[in-house]
């Protein structure tokens, strides 16, 4: 048994060296890089790529009448107004349009609530979808696409 002086001052004489400093990867995602230009930041960043990937796959060329662009915007509801961008195929403009839009009114046009953090559902613009087509069009994808998010830009 060591004695508790010789305990004391044992434990008083060894030394723990720190561990090496994990270098953060750096966030490489190009989608996130448009949104990054367009002023999206914290969660708001991740709900934008998440959207992104669920309304076109992330692809800024999407064309699907009359939802248009890498957020599909709807043409006849947003088209000629304040948000529509000059280019509904640049992504940096798209998610620009889609930043002051989430600015005037959240994220209801795409059936989303952001919170405090907490990410909700709104189906108000959604009236005539069926409960099976909200969760198979808007709240599956959406969750599926929030997982997927690139662990780097977290």
């Amino acid at each position: 048994m060591i004695a508790p002086l010789a305990a004391a001052a044992l434990a008083a004489s060894i030394t723990v060296a720190p561990a090496p400093a994990v270098k953060a990867k750096p966030c490489k995602d190009h989608i996130v890089a448009w949104i990054d230009q367009a002023g999206f930041t914290g969660i708001e960043r991740r709900v934008a790529w998440a959207i992104a990937m669920r309304e076109s796959n992330g692809q800024p060329g999407e064309s699907t009448w009359p939802d248009l662009g890498i957020v599909q915007l709807n043409a006849p509801s947003w088209q000629g107004s304040k948000y529509w961008p000059a280019n509904i195929y640049d992504p940096v403009q798209s998610f620009t349009a889609m930043r002051r839009m989430v600015k005037d009114m959240g994220w209801q046009p795409w059936g989303l609530r952001v919170k405090r953090g907490v990410v909700t559902y709104d189906f108000s613009a959604y009236g005539g979808w069926s409960s099976w087509h909200r969760h198979n069009w808007i709240v599956a994808p959406f969750e599926r696409y929030w997982r997927q998010y690139p662990k780097a830009c977290r």
